[in-house]
This record gives C-alpha cells, structure tokens and sequence, in this order.
C-alpha cells in the first residue's frame, strides 16, 4: 500500500489538511501578484511635501505649468487653479526647480489642505502635490 501513497498519508483528516494549506498559500500567492500589478499600473507620484519640485526643462526655462484636480482633503471642494502660484527658483543641467504656494489675496479659500496634480503644457503631469490653505 506504500507504493500508492507516495506523501504517506494515511487517513483523510490528512490528505485534508494538505489540500487545506495548499489552497491558502494559493490564495496567498494570488493576492501578492493581484497587488504587485496594481501597484505596478499605478504611475502614480510620490506627493511632493515640500513646496519645491523639478521638471525637465532643455532651455532652462520654467515651462508653462497650471494645476489641476486640486481637491480638500476634510472638506472635499474644489480649489480654484487660479489660487496657485509658480515661482522658478532655481536651474540646474535639464531642470528647473519650482516653488508653488497658493496666493494669499485669492479669495475664497476654505482652510483645508488640497491635493493635486501639476501639468505642463502638453497635459503631463508632472508633480503630485499637497498645498495647506490655512487648515
């Protein structure tokens, strides 16, 4: 009888058990590969915290950049693009470097922290970032 049960399992507590463990690393292993590939096809951004950020520039030139998506965090409105301001700061070989703040005379702004996209003027985005209105 040992020669047709090469895994010596003897009662069906036993084969129930393997098949048991079996299933769950199954399941184990399909989980980790369904977050790998969401995570993978997320191309999301780091949110920038800091109000500094780079973006390629060949001409070392600020390109023309506005925001978009800019939502509150507690309150969940809308703030409008136009209440963002860029600044260039600073150049360096390929990039520029950017200071974003919100203007402090655009009015109205509830106090909240908004979270963003940055775009170029081709629609790429190219920063991910946090803005505090006076939360």
């Amino acid at each position: 009888m040992a020669e047709n049960n090469p895994l010596g399992l003897h009662t069906p507590d036993e084969v129930a058990k393997v098949w048991g463990t079996a299933l769950v690393q199954l399941v184990n292993l399909w989980r980790t590969a369904a977050t790998a590939v969401m995570a993978l096809g997320s191309g999301e951004q780091p949110v920038v915290q800091s109000n500094h950020f780079s973006v390629p520039s060949g001409d070392g030139r600020m390109p023309h950049l506005r925001v978009r998506n800019l939502v509150g965090e507690t309150f969940h409105e809308p703030l409008d693009p136009q209440a963002v301001v860029f600044k260039q700061t600073g150049s360096g070989p390929g990039s520029v470097t950017v200071e974003f703040s919100i203007d402090p005379t655009f009015q109205p702004i509830t106090g909240d922290t908004y979270t963003g996209q940055v775009v170029d003027e081709r629609g790429a985005v190219v920063a991910t970032v946090r803005l505090d209105a006076g939360s």
